[in-house]
């Protein structure tokens, strides 16, 4: 009997030591990753801004080629002119790109983090409290969104890369042919279309994979979230 109530005691001072310095320790790093989740969801509040700068930017630049290649069909504005024009033409998407990452850059360093830490300096108490006022399902809803719109702004920004890069390759090779070859064009679009999607590849291959990291490491915690959640759900304090 006495071997009994010591084993239980024993179990006791180990469930409070795994309660009181393993819970504080976890709802810190739970409310660490909420931060992030905030910054990933700026993304999801201005990726329709950011979307929209992109494509407006991008729809003004191929309306200026448009009645460029129109004018130089009806009187040829030469050469010289027609190619000035197309590379200066080039700065209105890449200035639409600075101004859409921006946008975005400063939506998420606006955000507020940290704000919990003097709550749970207090300890044990104050984690129990926040996990107890914590909206699970909500939670993993704005993970999700925030993963989803995290790619969504990924995959523009390279799109917007691909554009620019894919315009100023096809202007500069047909420049360089027309001067050394007499021809207006030796590669088809398909030609420059490849080698722009290399350079970006190359460019943003970091980035790319930053981010599909990123991606891994959300889909790991809303599992390991949801098991800490039902974990939390049953025990007993």
């Amino acid at each position: 009997m006495h071997e009994q109530d010591d084993s239980s005691t024993e179990k006791t001072d180990m469930t409070e030591m795994i309660t009181e310095e393993s819970v504080v320790s976890k709802v810190q790093e739970l409310m660490e990753t909420l931060d992030s989740i905030k910054k990933y969801n700026a993304f999801a509040t201005s990726f329709k801004k950011f979307t929209l700068i992109i494509v407006s930017f991008l729809a003004v630049f191929f309306v200026i080629m448009g009645t460029l290649e129109f004018y130089d069909m009806k009187s040829p504005l030469g050469s010289s002119v027609f190619f000035s024009a197309s590379f200066l033409a080039l700065l209105i998407p890449i200035s639409g790109i600075v101004t859409g990452v921006l946008f975005v850059r400063r939506k998420v360093n606006a955000v507020r983090t940290g704000e919990w830490k003097e709550e749970l300096s207090h300890g044990f108490p104050s984690a129990l409290k926040m996990l107890g006022e914590l909206d699970w399902e909500t939670t993993f809803d704005e993970i999700s969104l925030g993963k989803l719109s995290y790619v969504l702004y990924g995959l523009m920004k390279a799109t917007a890369y691909w554009v620019i890069t894919f315009s100023a390759f096809r202007l500069l090779g047909t420049v360089v042919t027309l001067l050394v070859l007499q021809r207006t064009e030796t590669f088809g679009a398909v030609f420059w279309a490849a080698l722009a999607m290399l350079v970006v590849l190359f460019t943003l291959g970091n980035d790319l994979l930053k981010r599909y990291k990123e991606i891994l490491s959300l889909d790991l915690l809303l599992i390991e979230l949801r098991w800490f959640s039902f974990e939390f759900r049953k025990a007993e304090f």
